[in-house]
C-alpha cells in the first residue's frame, strides 16, 4: 500500500501543487495544504469498507478542492486571491530585463486568473497548467465534455477580458 501511494505521490505532487498554490495566498499556505490533501488521500486509501477509486486523478482534484474550500471558510468566507509573488520559470542565463518582464506578465496573468469565478480559474488550471483532457475535467468536476468545452471557453474569454488589452500595456 505504502509504495502505491508513493507512486501516486510521485506522481500528482507537482499538479496538486500548482492547482492550490494558484488559488491561495503564499506559497507556505499552498504547501501546507498539499500536504493535507495526500494526507486525506492516504487516510481514505486505508479505509477498509472504502470502494476502490477508480481515477486517482479526478479524486485528489476533489479533495484539494474540498481542502481549499475549507480553508477559506477557516478564513471567515475570504474569496480566492491569487498568490502575491510570481514563480519565473527562466533559465539562469535570461537577462535581468527579460525575467522582469515576465515577471510581470505572469503576475498580470494571475492578477487577471484571481478576478475570475472559481469554476473558471479551475478550468484554466486544469487544461492549461495541468493539461488535462475535457474528458478528464468532465471526471473531476462530473459535468458532461461539451459542458466543460463550453466552460473552458467561457472561461477563457473573462480571462482575456480581465487582461489588458496590447494597446494598454507602456512600451
Amino acid at each position: 500500500m505504502s509504495e502505491q501511494f508513493g507512486q501516486i505521490y510521485d506522481q500528482y505532487v507537482g499538479k496538486i501543487y500548482r492547482f492550490i498554490v494558484l488559488k491561495v495566498e503564499s506559497q507556505e499556505v499552498a504547501e501546507d495544504l498539499c500536504s493535507e490533501v495526500f494526507t486525506r488521500c492516504l487516510g481514505e486509501f486505508q479505509k477498509e469498507s472504502k470502494d476502490p477509486v477508480e481515477n486517482v486523478q479526478a479524486f485528489l482534484y476533489q479533495i484539494a478542492r474540498y481542502t481549499i474550500a475549507d480553508y477559506y471558510r477557516e478564513k471567515a468566507g475570504m474569496k480566492v486571491v491569487p498568490i502575491e509573488e510570481a514563480h519565473t520559470l527562466l533559465e539562469e542565463e535570461s537577462s535581468i530585463l527579460e525575467e522582469s518582464m515576465v515577471n510581470a506578465e505572469i503576475e498580470e496573468v494571475r492578477k487577471a486568473l484571481g478576478r475570475l469565478r472559481d469554476e473558471y480559474q479551475n478550468f484554466i488550471i486544469w487544461r492549461y497548467l495541468d493539461e488535462l483532457s475535457t474528458q478528464e475535467i468532465a471526471q473531476i468536476t462530473g459535468k458532461t465534455e461539451g459542458s466543460v468545452r463550453i466552460g473552458i471557453h467561457r472561461a477563457l474569454g473573462a480571462l482575456k477580458a480581465q487582461l489588458p488589452s496590447p494597446s494598454d500595456v507602456p512600451v
